[in-house]
């Protein structure tokens, strides 16, 4: 059985349908093909994945696990990445990031990653797309401590 088989053998209908629409097209077409036979064999389609989206139980959950905003999984992923991204920070934290690097020690941080829907949680580098009001008020904010 095949790696990816694995994982989506370990998801439920409901993260099933996150998955096939917002990381589905994240893979090889190969592997797109592979992962539409499994949707076709879990009978799941177009419309059904829409459904179980809207209906999402996992939504209404009170418990303390750590879950995705976006599809209530509680299947995340931390990777411990280095952190680059210390410029125009303010606070002790990315006054220390920056005087390890100077004195070349890396810092690190967790990036937390949705494994089921891919929604990031914490991107301590910036690296997920920023939408264009995010990226109008980091500009304002960067040209206010600029000044």
């Amino acid at each position: 059985m095949s790696k990816i088989n694995e994982f989506l053998n370990e998801l439920d209908d409901y993260e099933l349908a996150f998955f096939a629409k917002f990381k589905l097209s994240t893979y090889m077409k190969v592997t797109q093909s592979k992962i539409k036979e499994y949707l076709v064999e879990r009978n799941l389609n177009e419309s059904k994945i829409e459904r179980l989206i809207a209906e999402n139980p996992k939504s209404k959950l009170e418990d303390k696990l750590k879950r995705c905003p976006r599809c209530y999984s509680d299947k995340i992923r931390k990777n411990k990445v280095e952190w680059t991204n210390t410029d125009g920070g303010i606070g002790l934290e990315d006054e220390i990031a920056i005087a390890d690097g100077i004195g070349g020690e890396a810092t690190y941080k967790n990036e937390v990653v949705c494994d089921v829907c891919e929604f990031w949680l914490e991107d301590p580098n910036e690296e997920k797309p920023v939408s264009f009001p995010k990226r109008i008020m980091k500009g304002i904010w960067k040209n206010i401590i600029g000044i």
